[in-house]
Order: C-alpha cells, then sequence, then structure tokens
C-alpha cells in the first residue's frame, strides 16, 4: 500500500466517528426492549405510589428569617495581637454559634415564649405544632418540654456558604405559626447574644486597660534608663549596624510579650469556662486536660511554631519575590503534613468528648476544648521565640562594647513601645466596642406569611415518580459501563481534549492476519493492519511539529505493560522504512525489553557505555531493516534516574544526533519513577501508549497533565494500543479489514463485510 493511500484513509478516521452515537444508541435501545415489560410494570407501580402518596400528603408552608452574625473585633480571646503572629487556628466563631442557636437551652427559651405567645391567643385555629391533642372542644397549647423537643424538627439553623449570615427556616401546615416561630427564635438568640456580647467587651476592655498600664509603666522605666544610662556619661548614638539590630530583636521582643499576653488572656478564659463548666460535670476537666497536654500534641505544636517562625525568619532577609514565595512553599510543605497530623489528633479527642455528651453541654465542653489548644498554641510560640531570642542574643557581640548597654536599653524601650501601642490600639478599640456593641446579630429579614405551600409539589412530583420508574427500570444496564473506569475507545481519549495520533489492533486482530511475529509488525507483516497503523503514526509524528525538528521522540505510558516498547519499535522500523536512519535506544534500565525482542544479550548496552566500560561501536547493533539499529540497556545499575539526567546522557544524545535522524526512546512508565519525567525534558516530543480496556482513565489523565506542566509543547499526542476493531464500531473493523485483506478474498465476501 502507499503512503498517499493510507493518508487519505487516515484522514478520513475523524469524519466516522460521528457515527458513534448512533451505534451507542442501538445498544442502549436493544437493552431497553429486552427489558420493556419489567420497566412497564416499575413505572406503572412508580406512577400509583406517587399518586397515593400526593392525595394524602398535607400542605406544608415555609418561611425563613435571615440574621447576620459578626465575629467580634475587640475580642483579645478571638484575635492576635499582633497581626503577624496570628495562630494558625481556624476561625470557629460562627459554627460554635450555630451550635447555640442549635442548644437546648435556646429552644426552651424559645418555647417558653411561644408557649405564652398560644395562651393568650385567641384565635387557636391558625396553629398546629403550638396546639396538644384537643380534649373535648378545648385545644390546648403544647407543654414547654415536649415543644422544646419539637423545635428541633421543625426549625432548622443553616449558614449560607462563605458568608456570615444564618437562615432560621420553619416549616409548619399553618403558615401563621411559621413566621411566628421563626421571628420568636430570632428575636430569642438576638437578646441572648446581646447580653453575652456586652459582658465580655467589659471583661476585655478591663483587661487590656491593666495591661495597657503595666506596659506604659515598664516603657517609661526603659526611657529612664536610657536617660539616666546617657547623664553617666554614656554614648548617645547607635550606628547603623546596631539599629538593625535592635529593631529585629525588639520586633520578636514584641511579638513574644503579645504572645504572653494572648496567652494570659486565654487562661483567664479558660478559668471562666471551667468554673462554669464545675456547675455542670467536673469530670470532663480532667479528661480534657489530660489529652490536650499530651506529649504529642506539645510535640506538635512545637514543631509548628518552630517552622513558623524559622519561617519568617528566612523571609525577611529575602528580598526577591518568587524567592520569598519559593522558600514559604518549601516551609509549608513541612509545616502541612504536621497540621494535618494535629488537626487529626484535636477531631480523634473531640469525638471522643462529644460523642455521648448532652447537646446542652457539648457546647460548653467544646469551648473548653478549643480554648486549652489556643492556650497550648501559644506556649509552644512563646517556647520557640525564647529560642529564636536566645539564638539570636549572640548578635551583640557584633555590637562595639561601649554599645552594648545602650542597644539593650534601646531594645527593651522599643519593644515595650510597640507592645503598649498595639495594646493602646487594642483598648481604644474594646472602648468603642464597648459602648456601641448592639450585639453581633443583626436580624436582616424577618420571616414573611407565605400565601402558597412550599411542598409538596404535586406535579414535580408525579413527574419525578414517572422518571424514577423509567430510571429503575435501566439503571443496571448503565452500571457496568460506569464502574469500568478503562479506556476503551479513541473518541473517550479525544472528549478529553487529548490528541490521538494513531491506534494499533489488538493481539487477536494481529493473529488473524497470519503473523508469526507479532511485536515487530512492520517488517514481518508490513501488510497487516496493525502495520498500517504505525505507519499513519509515523506520518502524524513527522508533521506535528513543523516549527520544529523531531529527532529524539519518546515513548512511555502511565502503567506497566501497557505496549509502549511493542510501539517504540514499530515506530522507529517505521521510519527506517521511510528511508530514515534510526536508532532504537532501550532507556527502560529496571525492566528492559529490546534485548529480549531482538534475541540478543542486555550488555553491553546504554548503561555500560555511560560508565565508560565500552565503546560506542561495543554497544551499537544492527537489525534485518538496513536503516534501522538499536542499543540495548546494557547492566542494571543502582541508580537508574540520576544516570538518565546525567550530563555523560546529554552528551551521548548529542552525539546520537549527528549520526541518526530519528532517535526512538524506550522508556519506563511515567507514574511509577521519574526516568521517563527526566527523558521527557531532554527529548524533542513525547507520545503517551495507552492500552485499550486496561489503562484507567485517571491515570491517563494524571500522566498526561504531568507531560504539559512539565514540557506542554514536547507532548505529541496519544496511541491506543490493543484496540479491538471487532468489538468496537462497525466502520473501524470494516475500515481495516478492507485494506489488511489477503488478495485472494472473494470480492463478493469482502463487500458483504464491508456492508455489515
Amino acid at each position: 500500500m502507499d503512503q498517499a493511500s493510507m493518508n487519505n484513509d487516515n484522514k478520513q478516521i475523524p469524519q466516522k466517528t460521528n457515527q458513534v452515537p448512533s451505534n451507542s444508541l442501538k445498544e442502549y435501545l436493544g437493552i431497553v426492549r429486552s427489558n420493556l415489560f419489567p420497566i412497564i410494570l416499575i413505572f406503572i407501580a412508580g406512577i400509583i405510589v406517587t399518586l397515593l402518596y400526593v392525595v394524602n400528603a398535607v400542605d406544608i408552608y415555609k418561611t425563613v428569617t435571615t440574621v447576620k452574625i459578626t465575629k467580634p473585633q475587640g475580642s483579645i480571646l478571638t484575635t492576635s495581637l499582633m497581626p503577624e503572629a496570628e495562630s494558625f487556628a481556624s476561625d470557629r466563631y460562627i459554627s460554635n454559634e450555630i451550635e447555640i442557636l442549635k442548644s437546648n437551652s435556646v429552644r426552651e427559651q424559645v418555647a417558653t415564649i411561644l408557649f405564652d405567645s398560644i395562651k393568650n391567643s385567641s384565635d387557636k385555629s391558625k396553629y398546629f405544632y403550638l396546639l396538644s391533642a384537643k380534649s373535648g372542644n378545648e385545644s390546648k397549647p403544647t407543654d414547654i418540654k415536649t415543644l422544646t423537643a419539637m423545635l428541633s424538627g421543625i426549625a432548622s439553623i443553616n449558614q449560607k456558604r462563605g458568608l456570615d449570615i444564618v437562615e432560621i427556616e420553619v416549616q409548619s401546615p399553618s403558615n401563621y405559626e411559621a413566621v411566628l416561630i421563626a421571628d420568636v427564635y430570632a428575636n430569642t438568640y438576638q437578646r441572648i447574644n446581646l447580653d453575652f456580647s456586652r459582658r465580655e467587651l467589659t471583661t476585655i476592655r478591663e483587661f487590656l486597660g491593666q495591661e495597657k498600664e503595666k506596659k506604659f509603666k515598664e516603657l517609661a522605666n526603659a526611657e529612664t534608663s536610657i536617660r539616666d544610662y546617657q547623664q553617666r556619661g554614656g554614648i548617645m548614638f547607635l550606628d547603623d549596624q546596631a539599629k538593625k539590630i535592635v529593631d529585629e530583636l525588639s520586633n520578636y521582643q514584641a511579638y513574644k510579650s503579645a504572645t504572653e499576653v494572648d496567652l494570659f488572656s486565654k487562661q483567664k478564659a479558660y478559668t471562666e469556662i471551667r468554673s462554669e463548666l464545675d456547675k455542670v460535670d467536673k469530670s470532663v476537666v480532667d479528661y480534657i486536660d489530660g489529652h490536650v497536654n499530651e506529649s504529642y500534641m506539645i510535640e506538635l505544636q512545637k514543631k509548628v511554631a518552630d517552622l513558623e517562625i524559622q519561617k519568617d525568619l528566612d523571609i525577611s532577609i529575602l528580598s526577591d519575590a518568587k524567592l520569598k514565595e519559593k522558600v514559604s512553599n518549601d516551609y509549608q510543605k513541612k509545616i502541612n503534613p504536621l497540621r494535618k497530623s494535629l488537626e487529626e489528633r484535636e477531631n480523634a479527642i473531640k469525638l471522643g468528648l462529644l460523642s455521648s455528651t448532652p447537646q446542652e453541654k457539648s457546647v460548653l465542653y467544646q469551648k473548653l476544648f478549643e480554648t486549652n489548644i489556643d492556650i497550648l498554641t501559644d506556649k509552644a510560640k512563646i517556647g520557640s521565640y525564647n529560642k529564636v531570642l536566645a539564638k539570636n542574643e549572640s548578635l551583640f557581640d557584633k555590637i562595639p562594647a561601649q554599645s552594648i548597654e545602650l542597644a539593650r536599653l534601646e531594645r527593651d524601650k522599643k519593644s515595650n513601645e510597640k507592645l503598649y501601642l498595639t495594646l493602646e490600639e487594642k483598648y481604644q478599640e474594646a472602648i468603642v466596642n464597648e459602648r456601641a456593641q448592639l450585639g453581633n446579630v443583626s436580624i436582616v429579614d424577618h420571616a414573611l406569611l407565605s400565601t402558597r405551600p412550599s411542598k409538596p409539589n404535586r406535579q414535580l412530583i408525579v413527574a419525578i415518580g414517572a422518571m424514577l420508574g423509567l430510571s429503575l427500570g435501566i439503571a443496571f444496564a448503565f452500571l457496568r459501563n460506569y464502574l469500568d473506569r478503562s479506556i476503551k475507545t479513541p473518541e473517550e481519549i479525544e472528549l478529553k481534549g487529548i490528541s490521538v495520533l494513531s491506534w494499533v489492533p489488538s493481539i487477536e486482530e494481529l493473529k488473524e492476519v497470519g503473523s508469526s511475529q507479532i511485536e515487530f509488525i512492520v517488517a514481518n507483516k508490513p501488510n497487516a493492519s496493525a502495520s498500517e497503523s504505525f505507519k499513519a503514526l509515523r506520518t502524524r509524528v513527522m508533521y506535528s511539529k513543523l516549527e520544529t525538528e523531531l529527532k529524539v521522540i519518546l515513548i512511555t505510558s502511565s502503567v506497566p505493560a501497557e505496549g509502549k516498547t511493542t510501539v517504540a519499535l514499530n515506530l522507529a522500523g517505521s521510519f527506517a522504512l521511510a528511508n530514515k536512519k534510526v536508532l532504537l535506544l532501550d532507556c527502560d534500565l529496571r525492566k528492559p525489553r529490546i534485548h529480549s525482542i531482538f534475541q540478543t544479550e542486555r550488555y553491553p548496552g546504554l548503561s555500560d557505555y555511560l560508565f565508560s566500560n565500552v565503546g560506542f561501536e561495543d554497544v551499537l547493533r544492527s537489525t534485518r531493516l538496513e536503516n534501522l539499529n538499536f542499543i540495548t540497556s546494557g547492566t542494571i545499575p543502582p541508580n537508574p534516574s540520576e544516570l538518565l539526567g546525567s550530563k555523560q546522557m546529554l552528551d551521548f544524545l548529542e552525539l546520537l544526533k549527528t549520526k541518526y535522524d530519528i532517535i526512538v526512546l524506550d522508556s519506563p512508565p511515567f507514574i511509577s519513577v521519574t526516568d521517563a519525567e527526566i527523558l521527557s525534558r531532554i527529548s524533542d516530543g513525547t507520545i503517551l501508549v495507552v492500552q485499550a480496556n486496561k489503562t484507567p482513565i485517571d491515570a491517563f489523565i494524571r500522566t498526561h497533565d504531568r507531560i504539559e506542566f512539565n514540557e506542554s509543547h514536547k507532548f505529541l499526542g496519544s496511541v491506543l494500543n490493543n484496540f479491538s476493531i471487532k468489538s468496537a464500531y462497525g466502520y473501524y473493523y470494516n475500515y481495516y479489514y478492507y485494506y489488511s485483506k489477503p488478495e485472494s478474498k472473494d470480492k463478493k465476501k469482502i463487500k458483504a463485510d464491508i456492508k455489515s
């Protein structure tokens, strides 16, 4: 077959892919037709059940009250004094407030107010849940205990994703009752939050005022010490180097002091929570303290704190933004696993703590646990700052002797000054918050009286019932196809946006055409359909990168045993048949196969040459094709990746480029080891081999994405290997059968096969 005919045939393949949907539709319709009777029965049963439900369903009205929950800005318990030294702990404030909303104590207060409302109401026909069973002709209000338990089912509390907005949604057969419950719920929570918010801000303001006064006195003492020193005849000014050292040490001293204030405030909060918890359950305190202060948790906190602070130190001395980002990313790779382990341990302790705890106690337990974790975090940070300060204390040795005392005094002054300014800012902020605070909860939208029931949507339910009946009938037909994650056809690859250079028939098809050796098809059976596939692959590779010269072509795959060696061998042979001088190089230094195909010794080969144990002529071997040579892998080295990425390998490829038109590299799988990734960087183009009905689509996509990420301009496309043309769409089989049939076939029989 001439090359022009093959090119024309290849161009017809994409046009025929439009036939695939019709063939798929016929398969699906056949499955439905064979199961038509049970599908009809299921459909009728679904309609009957749906109609019975719709007829007997009670109309439900829904209303929503929307509230906004704002995290307290003046709380030292929730914000760090120094922004640069914020704790990595996530903000749990909104989640905690939602748990408070769901708590039994809040529901009990809501139930009490609702009970009073219904008791004083003259028209009790507006209510449903708020009324108990009728006693004679009189309807009585539901008792508070029953109503408290009922509220958890008829009122749902949900946070809008990514927002500080919480919706209180109530559903009831009475639209008036739904509005009443939603608004009472929101107003009750707003009142509870208001009382708590003002009490907390007062405590915070008093604490910050005390700390501010202490730091002011310490700052005044530091300034006095400097004046006394200078009056005694000490030096008046520091040089630039000394100032830089003082600034650096004072910063970390200020960070440490700020963290100590944070720690003290959290310890104070811990004491308050513990005193409140002692009224409920004293035994849980020892349980929490014992688990939080275990050596494993403490060690993890120390490691995280050390890495965080060391990261800040390393970044602070850099000026290049990209370098800073790289250093930060490197540290994050070390910090993230530690944080994950810490979080997993915290969740395990919390699960054991809250699994069998009543709801009214769980919120208090969780607050105590989280405060204890914050205390442990601050202690770890203080320890890390102490290490940094102790380590950097030696910087004073670089300061002239006569300036050391002044430098130490200046350091104390600046650290106290920075901390005092921070405390002053927080104190003023706390005063403003205390005076202006009306609570952290504001009602955005009150509940609206709904005139139409929200459910059931009878028309939708009937439609869903009908669709569900049909879906259950045909679901099994698609289950197997869904569970099978392997690639089966070229279209599956192309639908992912990845080009298919060619596809190669399976081994069974090759046996049918009478091939005695199925590995080296282009040499042993040049008229077989697989041989034409490799010729098509050769043509597409030649014209895939017209703007650049393709000399070194890498053949790799996602996972082992996908036929990449067979593709590499036959692609090299196809180029040789096109009068190209070709070298096949076995770069699989772990499980090589080229020597087995050609039935020769593995060594001497590539590794032996790269180690300078043999010369070039000693490793070069010829084949039955005049223009094709090959080099085996050689002795298996202990370090294949390093050898393939070495300068010797680069120099060897440059030498081969001067001697050959095309160099085909056979490599290990891309995901298994890094060898293929190294080779892809030094080659001119990469071809990814996929085996039909074996290669997982996820593994293939991951491999393709990594190749594109590393060298996107070098990716040539994919080759679908071992593709069963008989089990696929008819036109694949007819197309290749026509061009690979023996000449002695009866033409009428051929035409009949093609039409079928």
